[in-house]
């Protein structure tokens, strides 16, 4: 009877030991049983199910990084290659202006980069008080320029429990990502209510297609390739905001805006997560 008993056991343990990284795919099989035996099995399924996940996710993130990267050296190559074969065919100091140029957007992709590992091995560690009025409104200054009206009005106090630096970065992304995407006019709006405090940053843009509002928070996603790429954007930068967020306990969406364009509203607890 323990023989028995104990046979799918032996049986899942068979499978899981037949089990290698590239074969993530497989289960074990789950028993007819309705006892200790069934729920571990349902379990180390559900476990091989959260690997397979975390390693597609991990091979993905390698080839789209590996792919963003090959842009700017393929540039910084091509007019090196140029320079050498015809000496003098490039204006004077065209050469390291597209070396610096390039050179600094990889720079911005490898710390981008840096940031979502760094998030992935250990979340973020909510530290002190954080002003966050002082971060909306410091942001909402560095982004103002001529030609792009920044409203910020709707900032009203409001402090919670967090990274210092991860919280500025998660303002300074969503503040690069409107300005970069508004057409003459941004809001930023800061109020503290249920316990939290809840972000709004506005643009008068083209908006976010309602189809594509959970994409854009994807790694490397840009919805216009294009003006993304001209405008220095890597793809990474609203990905960096959920990350963030999530690690505070919040979450992060886009919505339409009264602006016209979008809204990305940021929603996070008073305490630490």
């Amino acid at each position: 009877m323990t023989g028995r008993a104990l046979r799918p056991v032996e049986r899942m343990r068979a499978e899981v030991a037949e089990i290698s990284d590239d074969r993530l795919d497989r289960r074990v099989p789950v028993p007819g049983s309705r006892d200790e035996v069934h729920r571990l099995a349902l379990t180390m399924n559900e476990v091989l199910a959260r690997l397979e996940t975390s390693r597609e996710r991990q091979q993905r993130f390698v080839s789209d990084a590996s792919h963003e990267l090959r842009s700017p050296l393929a540039s910084i190559r091509q007019t090196a290659e140029v320079s050498q074969a015809h000496p003098g065919a490039l204006p004077e100091g065209e050469l390291a202006e597209a070396v610096l140029e390039e050179g600094l957007r990889m720079q911005r992709i490898v710390e981008q980069m840096l940031v979502l590992t760094r998030a992935d091995e250990r979340g973020v560690r909510p530290r002190e008080e954080v002003d966050l009025d002082d971060l909306v409104l410091g942001q909402a200054r560095r982004v103002a320029r001529e030609g792009l009206r920044v409203d910020t009005r709707g900032v009203g106090p409001a402090r919670v429990v967090g990274d210092t630096a991860a919280l500025t970065q998660v303002v300074r992304n969503l503040a690069d990502n409107a300005a970069r995407h508004a057409a003459s006019r941004l809001a930023v709006g800061l109020v503290e209510q249920q316990g939290g405090a809840v972000l709004f940053v506005d643009d008068d843009g083209a908006g976010v297609p309602p189809a594509e509002r959970e994409r854009v928070f994807e790694r490397f996603v840009r919805l216009d390739e294009s003006r993304s790429r001209d405008a220095g954007g890597s793809g990474l930068g609203l990905a960096i905001v959920r990350e963030i967020v999530r690690a505070h306990g919040g979450e992060a969406h886009v919505e339409d805006s009264p602006l016209g364009g979008a809204r990305f509203v940021v929603r996070l607890p008073r305490g630490a997560a």
